[in-house]
């Protein structure tokens, strides 16, 4: 059974979770984090954790349009409280050295492990490398134990208008992980499992044609063609009835190779991610709170063994999906 990613101890004893509540916990006991503004302002600390925070930024992000008078205030108050959670210890007006002041702006100076979206970030990207080395089942398990640290929708229990961009953002975040985590276990054999799951997730996501593409490779390669096919007719209904759209020509493609019974791998152009340099400067320096997410097209093959194969860990193993339901836990 594959580990969930839990908290870590580190050298100063702090750990946190965006990945579902936000949540925080010093020498593995868990931090009373306070009311749920605090909560909203350590949230946003944490989604640009190492970078510092404009004041400003803090209101607009948390309180967007609402006339807040003393917002400055608040967000010192705030900002006092965290400190006293997070060092204890430390002195009376002494400099804290975790969560500090630069300027008009704060910055939260923990590391990329030290949190479940780093953490979670980080193994993604080793997963990418491990695949492109051609260590799939390696891949497989790195990808299924990030998907396990989900424990529900992230950044639960906490609003303001940046906050709810970001919620967007981690959710298309993570199910693009589920796709490559998809596509893993379709090459490593396990299409009988994943269907199940699939249905599940092209009823959440009608909208997602490489979805749509998966739920019909591996049905395909179960020897259910007709269904395969039917699949196809289900995404084109939905794409053309509510969107006016025919399905793009990875969806058509996949048709064609099935209807010609095609058992060699469906070549698709495909689009890789571009996977930073190992000292490259990590993804919270990008632009604060950009919603942009590129498109990734990963190669996908028609052709596989006769066996279903092992279970495809993060769904034998039940990741949290948009609708809360575990797929098979």
């Amino acid at each position: 059974m594959t580990t969930p990613l839990l908290p870590t101890t580190t050298t100063d004893g702090l750990s946190f979770e965006l990945l579902g509540e936000v949540r925080g916990w010093r020498d593995g006991t868990e931090i009373p984090l306070g009311a749920p503004r605090q909560r909203a302002l350590l949230a946003v600390l944490l989604l640009r954790a190492g970078s510092p925070v404009g004041r400003d930024q803090l209101i607009d992000g948390i309180w967007g349009d609402t006339t807040v008078a003393d917002g400055a205030n608040l967000v010192q108050a705030y900002v006092s409280k965290l400190r006293r959670l997070f060092e204890p210890a430390r002195a009376p007006r002494a400099a804290g050295g975790i969560l500090t002041r630069v300027g008009a702006s704060y910055r939260l100076s923990i590391g990329p492990t030290q949190y479940d979206l780093g953490r979670f970030e980080q193994s993604v990207a080793d997963a990418r490398t491990l695949r492109s080395a051609g260590r799939s089942e390696a891949a497989e398990r790195t990808l299924a134990a990030a998907l396990d640290s989900w424990a529900g929708p992230a950044l639960t229990g906490v609003s303001g208008p940046l906050l709810d961009v970001e919620r967007a953002r981690l959710a298309e975040l993570r199910l693009a992980a589920v796709e490559e985590h998809a596509e893993l276990a379709l090459q490593l054999g396990g299409h009988a499992r994943l269907v199940p799951h699939l249905l599940v997730l092209t009823t959440e996501h009608p909208y997602r044609e490489r979805l749509w593409a998966l739920l019909m490779i591996a049905l395909y390669r179960g020897s259910r063609q007709a269904d395969a096919l039917a699949a196809y007719q289900r995404a084109r209904h939905t794409l053309t009835e509510n969107l006016g759209l025919l399905p793009g020509p990875e969806l058509r493609g996949i048709e064609e190779a099935i209807l010609a019974g095609r058992p060699d791998p469906l070549a698709l152009a495909p689009v890789h991610p571009v996977h930073p340099a190992p000292d490259a400067a990590p993804a919270h320096d990008t632009p604060p709170y950009r919603t942009e997410l590129a498109t990734r097209r990963p190669h996908l093959a028609l052709v596989g063994t006769g066996s279903a194969g092992p279970a495809p860990r993060a769904f034998a193993h039940g990741p949290w999906t948009d609708a809360g339901a575990r797929l098979a836990r």
